[in-house]
């Protein structure tokens, strides 16, 4: 006959059944833990190596496509301009802007690699500059043609802290003061470090705000996009080199 002793096995269960929770307690105390830690404790990247990666991507990428949408405004101003259209971009300074909306707008800017053409076709009129005056005052270009490191032209640092699923950004101050630019901010996909936007403030408190959409990375664009012949009747109007 087997001897049952009820109590020792009730309190065999009685231990059990605190282990099972003891368990489930831990478990789900750090699960919850893991929501709360920061993301740089799951391995995220700096905000310098996140800047870096993004400069690898256009730094190696030939020539790329994108949709953008600009706004720019006063810092004061409660509205601001407008736009959108398409860009198109070479290495190493070849750039098409083509300005589509709104179309009482409508406008083209096309750098050649030595000369940059601003077409606006309403006014019938045609400026043309250096490509290496544009370079000093056209931070969007600048940024896409890698002129110069960025970890070593500005101070990097997360404009918020990153989280799980969001997309990165970043705030760039420039170590030495130029009036075009008091502040950069980039928004970057995480999964792709591609740029998704772009911000920056000059000096005189002008805001503009770049986002870019249906990027399309390493492509081989036609020469010609890149060349701009005036139509018939344009006045072209040339800035003094020197």
């Amino acid at each position: 006959m087997i001897n049952f002793d009820f109590k020792e096995t009730l309190n065999i269960f009685t231990n059990k059944e605190s282990e099972f929770l003891n368990i489930r307690f831990w478990l789900v105390f750090l699960t919850f833990c893991s929501l709360l830690a920061p993301l740089q404790a799951w391995g995220a990247p700096s905000p310098e190596e996140v800047v870096s990666r993004v400069q690898a991507q256009y730094d190696k990428s030939g020539g790329f496509k994108a949709r953008f949408r600009q706004e720019s405004r006063m810092q004061a101003a409660t509205q601001g301009e407008k736009a959108e259209g398409l860009l198109y971009f070479q290495k190493p300074c070849r750039m098409r802007w083509q300005y589509e909306n709104p179309p009482e707008q409508k406008k083209e800017i096309v750098a050649d690699g030595r000369e940059v053409w601003m077409f606006i076709p309403q006014d019938a009129v045609v400026m043309v500059y250096p490509l290496n005056k544009v370079l000093r005052s056209d931070l969007v270009m600048r940024f896409f043609s890698g002129m110069g490191e960025l970890s070593r032209d500005f101070q990097i640092s997360w404009n918020r802290p990153p989280q799980a699923g969001d997309n990165y950004v970043v705030d760039l101050f420039p170590r030495k003061s130029e009036p075009e630019l008091k502040r950069l901010t980039l928004t970057i996909n995480p999964r792709t470090y591609q740029l998704e936007k772009l911000e920056f403030t000059n000096a005189l408190g002008e805001e503009t705000r770049f986002a870019f959409s249906q990027m399309q990375l390493n492509m081989h664009l036609d020469p010609g996009l890149f060349t701009f012949t005036p139509p018939p009747g344009v006045q072209v109007v040339r800035e003094n080199r020197s």
